[in-house]
């Protein structure tokens, strides 16, 4: 079993929020599905690493019969399935998913490039009326997406919700959070399910293959500890760890960005 010690300055400090109801979500869903508004729809799940977002985004895509669009920085990238929780084939067959496995690791990935993926793939949901579900950990794409950024040279000139104190879709946007003892547990038990489902030989193909362990998908958390391990520079205990901590310390960061966005809607798992 993975062993981990918390200092002080993991400690994440999480939201309160009314505990998860999938029946009440549902009725709060069905009144987006209806309103009358000028604005396309959307639904957002977002929450800190581990808090099961991916899976609470499918079971709703599978309710409302509509698709999900990734707003996860790592998923993008081809080939980089287990270290990214990324879901299995047959999930992605069953509900369709965009935003996931459209870059070979060589290639960079942008707040600004996910804003322009994503709006024309949320105008065509909305069309076929479907509202899309975004579900994802990353803030940043998440905020620059909703709240309207215009962006210039990768920097954010202006916001359309600052401006107006609208965002710019009529959006339900729900974050998960746990207690933080629970969130820990979470977190260990994703890392050790990482590595017992091949991290390692993953991440051996994928340098096999030729992808530089200096390219931007190899830096993501569970990747470049795991070549360190390769190169022999940790045992795998220690990486084991390294990685959980990691994750720890990018989850508070996670819960960190989204006190910047004061509508999210919190459910507690």
């Amino acid at each position: 079993m993975l062993v981990t010690i918390y200092g002080m300055k993991n400690i994440i400090k999480t939201f309160e929020g009314e505990p998860l109801c999938l029946t009440k979500l549902f009725d709060s869903l069905k009144s987006l599905y209806l309103a009358d508004t000028p604005r396309e729809k959307l639904v957002v799940i977002l929450g800190a690493t581990g808090t099961g977002k991916s899976a609470l985004a499918m079971t709703l895509a599978a309710e409302f019969g509509t698709e999900i669009i990734s707003a996860d920085s790592m998923a993008v990238y081809r080939g980089f399935n287990v270290g990214t929780a990324k879901p299995a084939r047959s999930e992605l067959e069953r509900i369709p998913h965009h935003m996931i496995d459209i870059l070979s690791a060589e290639e960079k990935f942008s707040v600004g490039e996910f804003v322009r993926r994503a709006r024309p793939i949320i105008g065509d949901l909305n069309r076929r009326g479907k509202v899309p579900i975004i579900a994802g950990g990353t803030g940043l794409y998440i905020q620059a997406l909703v709240e309207g950024y215009e962006l210039s040279a990768g920097k954010s000139t202006v916001s359309h919700y600052k401006r107006t104190g609208e965002l710019v879709y009529a959006a339900q946007v729900y974050g998960l959070t746990a207690e933080r003892s629970e969130l820990y547990d979470r977190i260990n038990r994703r890392t050790e399910a990482m590595f017992a489902n091949g991290l390692v030989e993953e991440v051996k193909a994928l340098l096999a293959s030729g992808i530089s362990p200096d390219s931007q998908a190899m830096t993501g958390i569970g990747y470049k500890e795991t070549v360190e391990y390769l190169r022999g520079q940790s045992t795998l205990e220690e990486t084991m760890s390294k990685v959980s901590q990691a994750t720890r310390n990018f989850a508070k960061r996670q819960m960190t960005w989204y006190r910047r966005m004061k509508y999210i809607r919190w459910l507690k798992i």
